[in-house]
């Protein structure tokens, strides 16, 4: 029970501050050329697929497993991440794509395609370290004023206390 409410707990807001956005998706597993692979391959750039995903945009473009992504609509692709947020800022977006295979240089058109992903994002207003020091401040004089007010209540009471010791002997 306590399991399923902390599930509850967390997931709530997430599922409040949950937002749908539409990105492009291409459909292939890539790896960055690595020194050794650029010579042998005689290129400066590219990734290379390791695995294209069925019925995806790249299975429907030909590309295959060993094909070098070299560039989108002519921006280099020198890492996963630039072709990951190139992809995903064209969804169904018609791109030019430069791969390299079997010694040639190819330029496909490639109709990219589209996913839903659902983003959370939080605005948080963070303190400065002045503020904070206020805030602190405030907090710690009405503690000492309370504190103030509950000795003199326990003060009161004791008197109280002994008065009823007194009426009862």
């Amino acid at each position: 029970m306590k399991r399923m409410l902390l599930i509850a707990i967390i997931a709530l807001p997430l599922l409040v501050f949950a937002e749908k956005e539409s990105v492009g998706y291409f459909g292939v597993s890539t790896t960055e050329l690595n020194e050794a692979m650029k010579t042998a391959l005689d290129l400066e750039y590219g990734v290379i697929v390791e695995k294209v995903h069925k019925d995806s945009p790249a299975e429907k473009a030909d590309i295959k497993i060993g094909d070098v992504i070299l560039e989108i609509d002519e921006d280099k692709i020198t890492d996963y991440n630039i072709l990951k947020n190139i992809v995903k800022a064209k969804p169904n977006n018609k791109v030019k794509i430069k791969i390299y295979r079997s010694k040639k240089s190819i330029t496909k058109n490639v109709v990219l395609g589209e996913k839903t992903r659902t983003r959370i994002s939080f605005d948080i207003d963070i303190l400065d370290m002045e503020e904070l020091k206020e805030l602190l401040c405030k907090g710690s004089q009405e503690l000492k004023e309370q504190m103030a007010k509950l000795k003199q209540e326990m003060e009161k009471l004791k008197k109280d206390i002994e008065n009823l010791k007194k009426q009862i002997k």
